[in-house]
Formats: C-alpha cells, sequence, structure tokens
C-alpha cells in the first residue's frame, strides 16, 4: 500500500475511534456539574456540591501529575495499546455515576487524570507515525472533523435518553429552575455511554503499526531511556526554554478547554430561561460544536495544502480571532451567575437557542484550530522529545484548567471573560517571538546537519 493511501487510511481509523471514545467522555463533561449537583439534592450526604467542578479540577491536577509518568509508560508500551490502556479508564469514570458517592467519584477523576494525558501523549505520538511534516496538520485537522462526530452521536444518545426516561418535575419545585437529572435516568444514559467506550477500545487494539517513509516520528526517534534519564528528561523538558516560550499559548489553551467543556455548558443547565424552554438544549450545543469542528477541518486542509507552514502562526492567529469574538457573544448572551448555581436572572442580550448555537459553533471552530495548532507545535519544539513535549504542553494546560475549576463556583460569567481575554491576548502576543525563536534554531540544525550526527542536536538542546 502507497505511503499516501496508508495515510488516508489511518487518518479514517483513527478518527473513528477516537470518535467513539470522546462520545461518552463528551457528553459526561457537558453536564457532570449539573448530573451531580441533582444527586447532591437527592443525597447531600452521598456527595459534596459543586463537586462537577471540584471532580474536574481533581482530574487536571492527576493529569499534570501523570506527565511524569506518562513518558514511562510509552517508552515500554506502544502508542496504539497506550490509548486502550486509557479508554478502559474513560470507561471506569463513565461507570461511576451508576453508584454516586465522594470517594468513588473522586477516585474516578484520578483515574480519568492519568487517561486524559495517557491518550493525549499517545494519540499524537501514534499520528506522528503516519504522517509527515507536510501532512501533519492536514491529518490532525481530518482526524478531529470526524473524532468530533462524537458530538453527534452523544447528542442524539442524549436526546433518545432524555425523551424515554427524564422523570417528571413538579412546576413548584425547586428543581425546576435548573437541568435536574433524576437517578434513573443518570443510569441509562452512563449506561449507553460506558456501551461507546467498550468499542473504543476494540477499534484502539487494531490500529497498523507501520511507520510512513519521512515520518514526524522519524525525525523526532523515541528513545528508549532508564527510568532515571527518563524522569531527568521530562523535568528537563518541562524546564525548557523552547517550552517556556510557549508557556502562554499553553496556558490560553487550558483556559479555553475548561471553557467550552465545562463552564459554558453548565451555564444552559443552571439558566432557568434555557432550561425551561429547551430541555434538550445539551443536544443541540453538541450538535453546534460538531457543525464548528466539521466546518474548521473542511477549510484547513485546502488551506494547509496551499500555504506552507500553515499550522504555525494562521491557524493559531484564527484561533485567537475565533475565540475573542466567542468570549464576547457569551458575555453579552448568559445570565451573569448562571456559570456557577441556578439562577432566574437574564443577561444583557435575552439567552435564547440561536446565541447557544452561534457560540457553539465558534467554541467547535476554534477547538479544531487549537487541536491542529498544537499538534505541530509540540512536534517542532525539542527534536527527538516528542512524547515529553505533548505531555508537557498538557501539564501547563492541565495546571491552569485545574485552577479555574476550583475557582468556578466563585466565578460568574463577567469574571470568566476578563480572565480568558487577558489570556488570550497575551498568548497572541508572545507567540510570534516563540516561533521566530524555534525556526531560526531549526534553520540553523539544517545548516549543521552534513556536518553532525543526527544526535547531536537533541544534545546540545538538553545543555
Amino acid at each position: 500500500m502507497r505511503d499516501t493511501t496508508y495515510q488516508y487510511l489511518c487518518t479514517l481509523l483513527v478518527g473513528v475511534a477516537t470518535l467513539f471514545r470522546l462520545t461518552g467522555w463528551n457528553m459526561a463533561n457537558f453536564i457532570v456539574e449539573s448530573l451531580v449537583h441533582s444527586a447532591h439534592v437527592r443525597d447531600p450526604a452521598s456527595i459534596i456540591n459543586h463537586a462537577g467542578y471540584y471532580g474536574q479540577a481533581v482530574k487536571e491536577i492527576a493529569g499534570c501529575l501523570s506527565a511524569f509518568a506518562v513518558p514511562i509508560v510509552l517508552n515500554y508500551v506502544k502508542p496504539k495499546w497506550a490509548l486502550v490502556i486509557g479508554t478502559l479508564q474513560f470507561g471506569f469514570y463513565i461507570a461511576s455515576f451508576f453508584y454516586m458517592n465522594n470517594y468513588l467519584y473522586f477516585f474516578s477523576n484520578v483515574m480519568l487524570g492519568f487517561a486524559n494525558t495517557l491518550c493525549y501523549t499517545a494519540f499524537f505520538t501514534y499520528q506522528m507515525q503516519f504522517s509527515t511534516r507536510k501532512t501533519l496538520a492536514r491529518n490532525s485537522a481530518v482526524i478531529w472533523s470526524i473524532a468530533n462526530c462524537c458530538l453527534l452521536a452523544s447528542g442524539a444518545i442524549y436526546i433518545y435518553v432524555t425523551s424515554m426516561h427524564a422523570e417528571p418535575v413538579d412546576e413548584n419545585s425547586a428543581i425546576r429552575k435548573y437541568r435536574y437529572y433524576g437517578e434513573t435516568e443518570t443510569k441509562w444514559l452512563c449506561g449507553v455511554l460506558f456501551s461507546t467506550c467498550c468499542f473504543a477500545i476494540v477499534l484502539h487494539a487494531f490500529f497498523p503499526s507501520k511507520e510512513v517513509e519521512n515520518s514526524v516520528m522519524s525525525e523526532n526517534p523515541h528513545a528508549r531511556l532508564t527510568l532515571k534519564q527518563q524522569v531527568g528528561a521530562i523535568a528537563s523538558v518541562l524546564v525548557n526554554p523552547h517550552i517556556l516560550m510557549f508557556i502562554p499559548r499553553f496556558l490560553n489553551h487550558g483556559l479555553f478547554f475548561s471553557f467550552y467543556m465545562n463552564v459554558f455548558p453548565t451555564t444552559l443547565q443552571y439558566s432557568t430561561i434555557l432550561a425551561r424552554k429547551h430541555p434538550m438544549l445539551t443536544a443541540y450545543y453538541a450538535f453546534a460544536l460538531c457543525a464548528g469542528t466539521t466546518v474548521c477541518g473542511l477549510i484547513v486542509a485546502p488551506l494547509n495544502r496551499r500555504f506552507n507552514d500553515f499550522g504555525l502562526r494562521p491557524l493559531y492567529y484564527i484561533t485567537i480571532g475565533v475565540q475573542l469574538l466567542t468570549y464576547v457573544i457569551a458575555t453579552i448572551t448568559v445570565p451573569n451567575w448562571s456559570t456557577a448555581r441556578p439562577t432566574s436572572d437574564s443577561a444583557l442580550v435575552e439567552p435564547s437557542l440561536f446565541w447557544v448555537c452561534i457560540v457553539a459553533f465558534l467554541l467547535g471552530f476554534a477547538d479544531s484550530t487549537n487541536t491542529a495548532s498544537n499538534t505541530v507545535i509540540c512536534s517542532r519544539l525539542i527534536h527527538g522529545r516528542a512524547s515529553h513535549t505533548y505531555s508537557a504542553a498538557r501539564f501547563y494546560i492541565g495546571v491552569t484548567a485545574s485552577i479555574i475549576f476550583f475557582c468556578s463556583p466563585m466565578l460568574t460569567m463577567r469574571a470568566h471573560a476578563v480572565i480568558l481575554t487577558t489570556v488570550t491576548v497575551i498568548s497572541a502576543l508572545t507567540f510570534d517571538f516563540a516561533v521566530k525563536r524555534v525556526e531560526r534554531r531549526d534553520a540553523k540544525t539544517r545548516d549543521e546537519h552534513d556536518d553532525k550526527a543526527p544526535t547531536t542536536a537533541w544534545e546540545e538542546e538538553s545543555q
């Protein structure tokens, strides 16, 4: 099979497998704060209030700590088997909702944090095996366009379970003020989502292992190190000058991730205006997100072919512009306190299905460009240490997300918008300088390539 055909085949297979892996995980993230709040209302002794946000914070902390362990795992386990292990842990997290209590719930979030970092790093490492530098951004955008169809699947599951198993609520009840999830509805929803994880495990196990000619992995070979060397390599990468230059970019990614996965979807659950008018609103949010990621894939693929290094500056600056526009619209169309608690308040512009879908579309578009941009950047920062670079990026992304999740019960939408906008602007201002440094380093390495061994570039980078 030709390398070109093989790349398209792998891209399709990885996209479909990731679709099933993320179907349960995405929907669980969208509704976790309201879902856990509903369990708290039924039995306050079983789980604490705002456990949804706090659980996400614990997950991100566990993910940060896992950044030191995951490259060690990948030293002995192939990326595709690491994805199988991570998907098993995703399934465990979703299964924890069958029996809600503090101990099981927070332990499952610790497991999810490790799984998240493991899958994040293994996914990009595996992708480098069948991608060249020229096709990496394209393959990443196409994969995420396919994978984000998981939003269609999770939305359809949400509609089916809600229409068939939602419990009737008294109009005068306090729980009518927000999107309440009964015990039966919760078990049905999590049961169907758990089954998608099981199918993803099977697909990941059948990933091919061939590496294409001139792959990104061949430019960034994964060296087998001892345990002591591996820990030292991870620690050195975290403070590597080229990594530190991109910290604002990673912080921006972490804030954006927490916003579109948890903070904004929670407003749909806690806003009385939206919850009463549109009980299926979370499904519509998922559909609009999917539309945004799909449109992004259709746009990025041809642009990547036409413009050299489109995955560096152009792709990220598109991300910055879409993010800033999204924060403005969200701020004026979302009740201020709906990020943290059930509220009957309105917003500067009346909350409606239309504005929710507009924001969701823009968030989906920005998520796709953000992920593709991150893939390109991390693959080029430190030669020979790609898996460590992805772990380092995940570390800084996780630190930011964990802080914002711990603070979310106290933050309004306007406070979120100010924080997000500030970090986004700083990231935009520092990004060009950081990319220029990397480009100069790469040019110098190419000039010296004829006189030095391939490993010398990494040796110099480590010093």
